[in-house]
């Protein structure tokens, strides 16, 4: 491969993960909002396990789909950007019917995090798996997945906790949906 392509490759990556994180954001805000709302600590162990859980779930996705990628027609870098692409389509549809007050969760035992860590880890999953059958990835990128993720997630309940709720912020959900689509649909026309 060339250097250019594989610098390209990276920065898209690194793309959605910003994308992606900025949704981690927004919903860490409306944790530390509610948790700020009915008076009970910040549940801190959420910034660690669902950094975690995010890179395991990339992993995951994106080891399998490297492991098949030879057995794959030439077009699997299009079918895993489709992946990629419904993702980020969910994420919008997700942000648009999103209303805090019905679905912001109340993280007070390690089974509610869990669960909420597990189903935010979906979304990494299928990423995972759309970037497996189009990028090989070094080392380094899961480091910066995971420090994203923490920072994020941290920034996100500390701001909430501090800030309370807005409705506003709940734009952070919509422009990360279509970050996610349009780094997506870049990527497909690139293969033509």
């Amino acid at each position: 491969m060339q250097p250019e392509k594989i610098t390209l490759e990276v920065v898209v990556t690194i793309f959605l993960f910003f994308a992606l994180s900025l949704g981690s954001f927004a919903l860490a805000w409306y944790t530390g909002a509610l948790h700020r709302k009915v008076a009970v600590r910040l549940p801190y162990p959420l910034i660690l396990v669902s950094g975690i859980a995010s890179v395991i779930f990339f992993i995951a996705g994106y080891f399998p789909a490297q492991a098949v990628l030879h057995y794959l027609p030439g077009y699997s870098c299009i079918a895993g950007q489709l992946i990629v692409l419904i993702i980020g389509v969910k994420l919008m549809a997700e942000a648009i019917r999103f209303n805090p007050e019905e679905k912001i969760v109340l993280i007070d035992d390690r089974q509610t995090l869990i669960i909420v860590s597990l189903a935010k880890g979906i979304n990494y999953l299928f990423i995972g798996m759309g970037l497996g059958f189009c990028y090989v990835l070094n080392f380094y990128v899961f480091i910066v997945l995971f420090g994203l993720e923490i920072m994020s997630i941290a920034s996100g309940l500390l701001s909430g906790n501090r800030f309370g709720l807005h409705r506003s912020i709940r734009t952070l959900l919509l422009i990360s949906g279509i970050a996610v689509v349009s780094a997506a649909i870049r990527s497909i026309f690139v293969q033509f």
